[in-house]
């Protein structure tokens, strides 16, 4: 075995192949997590959110859409990598809407805009005759209104139950980001694993949040 010995310390290091692989190995492992490291700033954010305001359903209900719009805008354009830009998007999107509903501008609840967003970009998926990839097609539409659904039930219903609701919604969307990670299909990986550990961490938050 190939060491060197440091001097004062009396101790070897090891500079044999196998070490200088493994170190090797190691560093980009843990590089390749910066999806998680991006997702626990926005947890932390989002658990902000839910100690010091009282407006949960008002604040995440749209998100349980806006994550299965994502997914649909990237299927859509037919690019996993562009998950990332349909968050951006997206999220400029409920943001405006956000913003114009405080001001009174204009009278649409962002948790009634954004499945009409979302069914504006399943229609768009449809033209770009998306359609034909079958199961994949039917899966995303499956998800849309699934999630969708979950939006807009948590305002019909007892504020407490809407909060359980949303993070039910989470944690669903949780086990949607690790079979899509598993499938490697339409969003890229990175992606799948950022969404899926805000998914894990804050919707157990709020259905705690719903019962305190």
């Amino acid at each position: 075995m190939e060491k060197e010995f440091r001097s004062g310390s009396g101790k070897a290091q090891d500079l044999s192949p196998q070490a200088r692989t493994s170190t090797a190995v190691s560093r980009p492992r843990l590089v390749d997590r910066w999806p998680t490291a991006l997702a626990l700033v926005f947890v932390v954010g989002s658990l902000l959110l839910i100690v010091r305001l009282d407006r949960e359903v008002e604040l995440f209900g749209p998100l349980v859409v806006m994550m299965a719009g994502i997914y649909m805008m990237a299927y859509a354009i037919g690019r996993p990598w562009t998950a990332w830009i349909s968050l951006v998007v997206l999220g400029g999107v409920m943001s405006v809407l956000q913003v114009l509903h405080l001001t009174e501008v204009l009278p649409v609840d962002p948790i009634v805009g954004m499945p009409i967003v979302v069914v504006l970009l399943w229609l768009w998926a449809v033209a770009r005759r998306r359609y034909t990839d079958g199961r994949l097609f039917a899966r995303q539409t499956a998800g849309m209104v699934g999630f969708g659904a979950v939006t807009l039930v948590c305002t019909a219903v007892a504020p407490q139950v809407g909060i359980a609701l949303i993070g039910a919604g989470f944690l669903a969307h949780a086990i949607w980001d690790v079979y899509h990670f598993r499938a490697n299909q339409v969003v890229n990986r990175p992606y799948a694993e950022y969404c899926g550990v805000i998914d894990f961490i804050v919707g157990p938050a709020l259905i705690v949040a719903a019962f305190l």
